[in-house]
């Protein structure tokens, strides 16, 4: 596919419709970009090669991006992928800043993507190489590189990540046993012979827990909301969004890199490279302390890894 083929009618018009449902899917919690795919896939069997592919990355990168936008206001993910922007998005967004915090996700989410594609332009065939030779000596290193990531982002207290990933590994054990097929923990009830879901368990931690705190704290709600009734007001100075990415470009190269490391790994997505750039810039940072009060290097990161994710798989 060249540029002019991009930009012709046949193929632009499907790209755009596919970014629109993109949308639509990534902001719906509880639906993933892998769905929207899924659910778009055969549609592309009755275009072009061309606009077929155009579709498809059209909606895997904005059901990722789209996903921050009940992540930001309602501290609900719309995707897995969202759950790391989460942290700091909704704090921006309870002191006003809902709007800038979605500004911040969108840049980021483009440049992460683009960077992301340039890299697997470059590196498709070696990484290519590298994710085949994967077995399971790999893919164990692999499971304890995700459950490290729960010590590497929890802040100045290790013990709380390490009993949340202990949490983590007991709840897993649902369902059957993958080498007797012995039912583990179902107590009879045949939708958890999948086990346990990582959609439901997403919404229940942010969205139930969420609910549940302001029902808890009414005061807390009601100054949330006026904060959110605030961002309709309030002008996005768009000078200083642009003049707070160009000084952390760094922190952006170094997230849609490890983005698209990670997204290039067997097993591997863009929510795993999102909580490990997630860490990896607090660990980085010069305020380690701001991460999860609203910081913007906490939106950025996560933002920026999981498109480049996205370029890498």
């Amino acid at each position: 596919m060249n540029w002019i083929e991009l930009f012709q009618p046949g193929t632009l018009i499907p790209w755009l419709l596919g970014m629109v449902f993109g949308i639509f899917v990534g902001a719906t919690p509880g639906l993933t970009a892998t769905m929207a795919v899924a659910l778009i896939v055969p549609l592309s069997y009755y275009l072009p090669a061309d606009a077929g592919l155009a579709m498809i990355i059209g909606v895997s990168f904005t059901a990722i991006f789209a996903g921050d936008i009940p992540a930001t206001y309602l501290r609900i993910p719309g995707t897995p992928a969202s759950a790391a922007a989460t942290l700091d998005g909704h704090q921006m967004a309870r002191k006003g800043k809902g709007l800038q915090a979605l500004y911040l996700n969108l840049c980021c989410s483009c440049v992460g993507g683009m960077i992301g594609v340039i890299l697997m332009i470059f590196l498709a065939p070696q990484l290519a190489k590298f994710a085949l030779k994967f077995s399971s000596f790999e893919y164990f290193w692999l499971a304890i590189f995700g459950l490290s990531l729960s010590a590497l982002v929890s802040a100045g207290n290790t013990l709380n990540g390490i009993l949340a990933a202990s949490l983590g590994m007991l709840i897993s054990t649902v369902g059957l046993d993958i080498v007797s097929g012995a039912q583990r923990f179902t107590y009879g009830k045949n939708e958890l012979m999948d086990g346990v879901q990582f959609i439901p368990v997403m919404i229940g931690l942010f969205g139930l827990s969420e609910v549940l705190r302001n029902l808890w704290q009414p005061s807390i709600s009601k100054s949330s909301q006026d904060h959110l009734k605030s961002t309709k007001s309030t002008r996005i100075p768009f000078k200083s969004i642009l003049k707070n990415l160009t000084e952390r470009k760094r922190l952006i190269g170094q997230s849609a890199l490890v983005g698209t490391v990670i997204g290039a790994l067997p097993g591997a997505g863009a929510d795993i490279a999102a909580w490990g750039a997630y860490g990896l810039a607090q660990k980085t940072s010069k305020s380690p302390e701001e991460f999860g009060t609203g910081s913007d290097e906490g939106v950025i990161a996560p933002t920026s890894a999981n498109n480049a994710a996205v370029g890498g798989a």
